[in-house]
């Protein structure tokens, strides 16, 4: 396994200490534990990739959590169905595939993005951000990190619960490190949930965090 340690340690400076970051490049997929190669049994060659390579990654993090598992299955929404008790993410864009894990407790939530050089041009944003969020954007590229944002929050969201329809049914707002996150059916953000971003590079890489009632946000 070949693991990025940069890109590695960029994630893992916008979360918390106790999560567990794996990152790499994704690379051809090898032999798969049996449960795994029955989810993309009839991928094309580059999906498979993709998904061994995180599938990988998603494992040894969770090897050096303490809950080691010889495969993932798949949850309804094709996510990784993660051991009881554990809460994770995986990622991948531009050639790069990241997992964070961590035991459920002080979080309740956990979503991270990546995503390569790219634009985001306004002819799509109607269709992915509010507009609160559309009147905060000034061009493709500021475009571009909020979706990333919002990935990453979309899965944090999913980790609470039933996942959002979509991204109108929340939106972010900025705020000196990163964003808060607001339901569509709530007057105010949750209280506990953060988003953060950095670029790396040409990438943006993104990460959401939910705290318990007992842990504090960041």
């Amino acid at each position: 396994m070949i693991r990025d340690h940069t890109l590695e340690t960029v994630i893992a400076g916008l979360l918390p200490q106790n999560v567990i970051v794996r990152a790499g490049p994704i690379v051809a997929a090898g032999a798969l534990p049996a449960i795994e190669a029955a989810l993309v049994a009839r991928a094309v060659q580059t999906r498979r990739a993709e998904f061994a390579s995180g599938r990988a990654l998603a494992r040894d993090a969770l090897a050096a959590l303490g809950r080691p598992v010889p495969a993932l299955g798949a949850t309804r929404d094709a996510g990784p169905a993660w051991p009881q008790g554990v809460i994770g993410s995986v990622t991948h864009a531009d050639g790069v595939v990241a997992a964070a894990v961590t035991v459920r407790g002080a979080l309740t939530g956990l979503g991270i993005d990546i995503e390569g050089p790219r634009l985001l041009e306004a002819s799509v944003w109607e269709s992915v951000f509010t507009a609160a969020e559309r009147a905060t954007l000034c061009d493709a590229r500021a475009a571009a990190q909020l979706f990333s944002a919002k990935e990453a929050a979309f899965k944090c969201l999913a980790a609470l619960g039933p996942p959002p329809t979509d991204f109108s049914d929340f939106e972010l707002i900025a705020t000196h490190d990163g964003y808060r996150v607001r339901l569509a059916s709530a007057a105010r953000p949750l209280a506990r949930m953060r988003v953060r971003t950095r670029l790396h590079g040409e990438r943006i890489v993104c990460a959401a965090c939910c705290h318990s009632a007992t842990g504090q946000p960041d």
